[in-house]
């Protein structure tokens, strides 16, 4: 196996709890690949089971996990204060990468372009309706492809916790995510500032917690592996047509 590739100007950012089996699938996807110079998590659910996992693959890293319920945007909140690094690479426990990422491309894309939020590793075609997706076209800027999907809707795509690359500035610029009461708001509140999310135009991440509640975690496992599987046959599919 190759080994990781080292940045020492990134941190990884990680949310979870509730879903140890899903934490392990996605962290061991982020360690056979890469290494950053910190990663941190929280634990918002006070759950012994992920917190062995995390330590378990990461003994060196940051465990936030005190039993205090702050809430999505508390823990947010908690879980950036003390980064250092000039890049957070912002994930959850339910997403796995099963392709390389080009993290000093997308860097230097990032620098270059003032007005970008971040960087959002998931292809919105998994998510838009038919009409949206034919409202838009992919863009390109410093080698890097993207989509702007600023004017697709009034609210979103501002701003997405779904796995991306970011600059601390802009995390610092947002203040404090508990002022905010949904995502929908943090997303409103950057695109009113003239911002938004650059997403990839083919998808580098894979969602593997749908049909998982936090409440009943092992709910839908054989569901949950299939659909991954599928979409990463749907996703090699769209690479093999697109270098055709």
């Amino acid at each position: 196996m190759p080994k990781p590739q080292e940045f020492s100007d990134i941190t990884l950012c990680l949310t979870m709890g509730g879903r140890p089996d899903l934490l392990e699938q996605s962290l061991k996807s982020i360690q056979e690949k890469w290494q950053f110079a910190q990663v941190v998590a929280i634990n918002d659910f006070a759950d012994p089971r992920c917190d062995y996992v995390f330590k378990s693959i990461y003994p060196n890293g940051v465990l936030l996990s005190d039993g205090i319920k702050r809430g999505h945007h508390g823990a947010i909140d908690k879980l950036y204060a003390g980064i250092q690094t000039s890049y957070i690479f912002h994930t959850e426990d339910d997403w796995i990468f099963p392709d390389e990422i080009s993290f000093e491309k997308i860097k230097g894309f990032l620098d270059a372009n003032k007005k970008v939020t971040s960087y959002c590793l998931r292809n919105p075609a998994e998510f838009l309706q038919e009409t949206e997706r034919n409202k838009i076209n992919a863009e390109s800027a410093q080698d890097v492809d993207y989509y702007n999907l600023s004017h697709v809707h009034p609210e979103w795509y501002g701003y997405s916790f779904n796995p991306h690359l970011i600059k601390i500035e802009k995390i610092r610029n947002i203040g404090y995510f508990v002022r905010f009461k949904k995502e929908r708001h943090v997303s409103e509140h950057m695109k009113k500032h003239g911002h938004f999310v650059a997403y990839a135009t083919q998808s580098l991440c894979t969602h593997i917690g749908e049909g998982v509640s936090m409440a009943n975690p092992n709910a839908n496992k054989k569901k949950s592996k299939i659909r991954v599987w599928l979409r990463q046959q749907i996703n090699r599919i769209k690479a093999f047509v697109s270098k055709a």
